[in-house]
């Protein structure tokens, strides 16, 4: 395993798998600037090819509570200059954590809250602890909600109960949010990393190419018209056609082989 450590951050790639966590316990992962400067570099890391999944965390007992609530007190008073900054990065990492051609899964060990919440609804699969709760939490401070919170809970809950939850501020459990479709799982606390890491493993052997083009028609299909969509899936499809993964996994379903052996190219 090779271990790389930031200073809010901590990256481990364990071969063809990497798990990200935020590592800021005693600020309850709090983001900051620094973090998000951090998250970017450590991206470029995740984008090799040799990476071929990717689990989220945070240390300790909170997965993320969002901006860090100190240092938006410190600089109230230049709180749009704050935030020009602070979402120019955040806004950047999330799309290019949608971006990533591999399967993402988050694994919330505590409280998401706020641009928490953002950082986990990026990802493609949620498995959440039995303690973790979610909330948006910004309206609690009076202010509206960024990271793409409102883009991606409006398509998986609806309009009507993303505002119940973006204009309450209320906080759900894991088993409300599973209840409504924002996560894909609950697990116990002392099984969720081994649950995480399982599931990465099992993408990490899966054809990645296929995998990143079907990420990638997922996140289209509600923006784009049956047409568009279509055109969208015959291109990845043709594309895709010339991997090795593909040959390999005909040759085994033909040939009765079982489990196909992927590359991830």
């Amino acid at each position: 395993m090779k271990t790389r450590t930031f200073k809010t951050l901590v990256l481990e790639v364990d071969k063809q798998f990497a798990m990200l966590k935020f590592n800021r316990p005693d600020f309850r992962n709090a983001y900051t600037d620094e973090m998000g400067l951090e998250l970017l570099e450590a991206l470029n890391d995740l984008a090799a090819p040799s990476v071929r999944s990717v689990v989220l965390t945070g240390a300790g007992a909170d997965f993320s509570i969002g901006f860090d609530p100190v240092a938006m007190k410190e600089h109230i008073d230049e709180a749009p200059m704050l935030f020009r900054k602070a979402t120019g990065y955040l806004h950047q990492i999330i799309a290019e954590l949608r971006r990533l051609p591999k399967p993402v899964i988050g694994a919330i060990n505590g409280p998401a809250a706020g641009t928490g919440f953002s950082f986990a609804l990026a990802c493609d699969f949620i498995l959440a602890s039995e303690t973790a709760t979610f909330s948006s939490n910004y309206i609690n401070l009076g202010l509206s909600p960024d990271g793409g919170l409102t883009y991606f809970l409006t398509r998986l809950v609806g309009p009507q109960k993303c505002a119940e939850l973006v204009m309450t501020g209320k906080t759900i459990g894991a088993r409300k949010a599973l209840d409504l479709g924002v996560i894909s799982g609950v697990v116990p606390p002392d099984k969720l990393l081994e649950e995480a890491k399982s599931l990465a493993v099992y993408f990490a052997n899966g054809p990645t190419l296929a995998l990143g083009r079907a990420k990638r028609l997922i996140d289209t299909a509600l923006s784009h018209s049956l047409e568009e969509q279509l055109e969208e899936e015959r291109q990845s499809i043709i594309e895709i056609a010339t991997s090795s993964d593909f040959k390999e996994g005909l040759s085994a379903y033909v040939n009765k082989m079982g489990k196909p052996n992927f590359g991830g190219n």
